[in-house]
């Protein structure tokens, strides 16, 4: 089977911007926080004297890094465990070395267990002409 680099490429920007979309999104509710939590968040008139405070920018993820993300956790789904581990670490930037020492592998296995993943990726990619529509789409 031959393999395209360019959807190489395409799969790598797509685990990436979806680790960073996994970044930007809201962590879970505290149970002993109040349902209307958003609202004790007041923001007062520059002209209040002692009670302004500058509010504080937040990054949240577009529509299309959700996309992404979706897109991110079917085709890991597709993946075995192991791969899946190598695959989301590496998009967090983590580096070979750091990735072998959480596995327990060397670096230069682990750096070609990487490149078989994603060639493995893409090649169901390839079979499946719904994964292939969607990747062309976010790509």
């Amino acid at each position: 089977m031959r393999f395209d680099f360019d959807y190489t490429w395409k799969l790598i920007n797509i685990f990436e911007f979806a680790a960073r979309a996994d970044r930007l999104m809201p962590g879970p509710k505290k149970p002993s926080s109040p349902s209307m939590y958003k609202i004790l968040d007041v923001i007062h008139d520059k002209s209040d004297h002692g009670l302004y405070r500058p509010g504080v920018i937040r990054l949240k993820a577009s529509g299309k890094m959700i996309e992404c993300f979706e897109l991110a956790i079917d085709l890991l789904l597709m993946l075995t465990t192991e791969q899946r581990q190598i695959i989301w670490s590496r998009a967090n930037n983590f580096s070979y070395a750091e990735i072998g020492k959480m596995l327990g592998i060397e670096r230069r296995k682990v750096k070609r267990l990487y490149l078989d993943a994603l060639f493995d990726c893409e090649g169901k990619i390839k079979k499946d002409k719904d994964l292939l529509a969607k990747v062309d789409k976010i790509h």
